[in-house]
């Protein structure tokens, strides 16, 4: 459990990488850090950590969850083009992404976490007109 303190001190660590260019993402070595127990792989930058589930059960299969957070805890500003643009440095241009918006009932919202899902092609409908 995070307490106050620890809040605070990773708010003003955010605060200095804020003033940095964005910069690319990179790589988390999860062998050296400690990380839950669904993650295969994170991804880091001055703005955001990302954390992705390859093997994410889904009622069609498997997808990759990928979740997105800002350093600060905070909402993410612009959020649809940062999500983009995050959807296609990590996993592609041409990649489908979903965000995630649970029934009301299975809404946990304790942080600005956001949720993209990518699946095995053709298990979405994509729009044609």
């Amino acid at each position: 459990m995070e307490t106050r303190q620890m809040k605070r001190a990773r708010k003003k660590e955010a605060q200095k990488k804020f003033k940095l260019p964005a910069g690319k993402f990179s790589p988390v070595d999860l062998n050296i850090r400690e990380h839950p127990h669904w993650m295969t792989r994170a991804f880091i930058n001055n703005r955001y950590v990302v954390m992705i589930n390859d093997n994410a059960k889904t009622t069609h299969g498997t997808a990759i969850r990928a979740m997105v957070q800002r350093h600060d805890d905070t909402p993410i500003p612009n959020h649809w083009r940062e999500m983009q643009n995050i959807k296609n440095e990590l996993f592609g241009g041409e990649t489908i992404a979903v965000e995630y918006y649970p029934r009301e009932s299975e809404l946990t919202d304790d942080h600005n976490i956001y949720w993209m899902f990518i699946y095995p092609n053709n298990i979405l409908p994509i729009p044609i007109d």
